[in-house]
């Protein structure tokens, strides 16, 4: 999770709190690219669903808004399993690219 939401907080952690960095990462962005998104395991997926349809990440004990306008995604193979569906459902426009062949 730290490439998508930020490395944790070293400070925090003293204070026994969870807390993320997200400056430069996901939930400060307003346009994203996600590379392999169905690869993600379930807690990534959630926060992920709750980025993308509420608009919120929720940072240690506090919900922070995300300003998110645009997410485009990529992965190179469709969702296979029912848990997976729900993030699909999310995306607007789908584009299936065939691979390059030499023809």
């Amino acid at each position: 999770p730290e490439e998508l939401f930020g490395p944790l907080s070293l400070r925090a952690l003293e204070r026994d709190e969870y807390i993320r960095q997200t400056k430069g990462y996901l939930p400060e962005a307003t346009v994203a690219f996600v590379d392999e998104i169905f690869k993600a395991n379930s807690a990534i997926l959630n926060s992920m669903l709750s980025l993308v349809n509420e608009r919120v990440f929720d940072n240690g004990a506090g919900r922070e808004l995300v300003p998110l306008r645009c997410l485009v995604a990529a992965s190179n193979e469709p969702p296979e399993s029912e848990e997976l569906d729900a993030l699909y459902d999310r995306f607007l426009f789908r584009l299936c690219v065939r691979p390059v062949t030499d023809d």
